[in-house]
C-alpha cells in the first residue's frame, strides 16, 4: 500500500518558487529549499525531482500567473491606450509590493541565461515573445477602433512596450524609486500619442 504523503504539494512549491523569485536558480541551495520548503531532501526528490527540474515547476507556475495577469489586466481597459498604460502601471507597481520578493523571476532568468538548460530558456523567452504578441494585438484593435492611424507601427511600438517593462524590472532590481519608472512608464506612453 503506497504511504500518504505528509505534506501539501502545491504549498511546497510555493515555498520553492518564493526562493527561486528572491535569490535566483544559482544561488539557491538544496539546503535553501529543504529550510523554505520544510522538506527533506528525500522528499524533494521524490516529490519533484531535481533542482532543475523543481525550478521548471516553479518557472511555469509563475510564467502561467503572468500571463493569466497580463491578459486579465489588458483585456478588462476600454481603450488600447488604457490597456498598455495599465499593464505598465502593473508592473511598476509589482516591483514594490511587500508580499512579494520584488523583480521578476523571468528577468532574473534570464540575467543568469548561463544557468538554464534549453527548456527554461524556451520558457522564459516564450514570455517575452507573448507580451510583444499581446501588446501587438492590444494596438492593432486600437487601429482598427480609430486610436490611432492606419500606418501606426505596432509591431515596433509593441516590441519597445515589452522592453520598457523588462528594463523597469531591471532599474527597480537596481535600486531605483517608483517616480523613476513612473517618468519611463510615461515616455513609453509618449508612443502611443504619435498616432
Amino acid at each position: 500500500m503506497a504511504r500518504t504523503k505528509k505534506f501539501d504539494e502545491n504549498q511546497a512549491l510555493e515555498a520553492a518558487l518564493h526562493l527561486f523569485w528572491e535569490k535566483g536558480y544559482a544561488s539557491t541551495s538544496l539546503q535553501d529549499l529543504e529550510k523554505g520548503t520544510g522538506l527533506n531532501r528525500a522528499s524533494i526528490y521524490n516529490a519533484f525531482g531535481n533542482k532543475r527540474s523543481l525550478f521548471k515547476k516553479c518557472l511555469a507556475l509563475y510564467l502561467s500567473r503572468v500571463r493569466s495577469m497580463l491578459e486579465g489586466i489588458t483585456g478588462a481597459a476600454a481603450s488600447s491606450r488604457e490597456a498598455v498604460k495599465n499593464w505598465l502601471a502593473f508592473v511598476i507597481d509589482f516591483q514594490f509590493n511587500q508580499e512579494t520578493p520584488g523583480g521578476c523571476l523571468v528577468i532574473l532568468s534570464a540575467l543568469e541565461r548561463h544557468q538554464h538548460d534549453r527548456e527554461t530558456k524556451e520558457m522564459v523567452a516564450g514570455l517575452f515573445r507573448h507580451e510583444r504578441e499581446v501588446m501587438q494585438g492590444i494596438l492593432e484593435q486600437g487601429v482598427q477602433r480609430g486610436e490611432f492611424s492606419d500606418g501606426f507601427d505596432c509591431v515596433g511600438v509593441a516590441a519597445a512596450i515589452t522592453a520598457t517593462t523588462s528594463g523597469m524590472v531591471v532599474l527597480a532590481m537596481g535600486g531605483a524609486p517608483v517616480s523613476a519608472l513612473q517618468e519611463v512608464s510615461r515616455s513609453v506612453m509618449g508612443l502611443l500619442d504619435r498616432k
